[in-house]
């Protein structure tokens, strides 16, 4: 698995081939196949693609990836922190999120302001439903439609 042949998909993906893809790249990472880096620029495109199924990702995948990007949280790397919170508010990965909660809490002394003030504006705007990426756009659909 590489950038190029994940980068050349097309915006739009089948949700089977992209639960492949992710399921790929975990076991190329869990076989230490990619380094951090690697790993995080194809996650990303994998769920840019993902965010365009308008789905939530297959349950187990995203069980695997929230407990990967758990053991990768570091609030040291203004990088690292900028691409966890992508893709956790993206894929809706709660223990991922959790923990970037507490550490918001546990670690805000010590933290980065830039990083620290990253962190609490994305655990803001996801509110209460970090589980479902696609809350606020169901609510905006349901509204709709009691208008007509």
């Amino acid at each position: 698995m590489n950038w190029e042949s994940i980068n050349s998909l097309p915006d739009s993906v089948s949700t089977e081939l992209l639960i492949d893809l992710f399921q790929n790249l975990i076991d190329e990472f869990n076989h230490k196949n990619l380094e951090k880096s690697m790993f995080f620029s194809l996650l990303i495109e994998l769920t840019d693609r993902q965010v365009m199924t308008y789905e939530i990702l297959e349950h187990s995948i995203r069980k695997e990836i929230d407990h990967i990007l758990s053991g990768l949280w570091n609030t040291d790397s203004y990088e690292d922190v900028d691409v966890i919170l992508s893709i956790v508010i993206n894929l809706g990965l709660e223990c991922c999120f959790k923990k970037i909660k507490q550490s918001a809490i546990e670690k805000k002394a010590e933290m980065d302001k830039l990083i620290l003030a990253e962190i609490l504006q994305v655990i803001d705007e996801a509110g209460d439903h970090i589980d479902n990426p696609y809350y606020e756009l169901e609510n905006l659909k349901g509204s709709n439609r009691k208008l007509l």
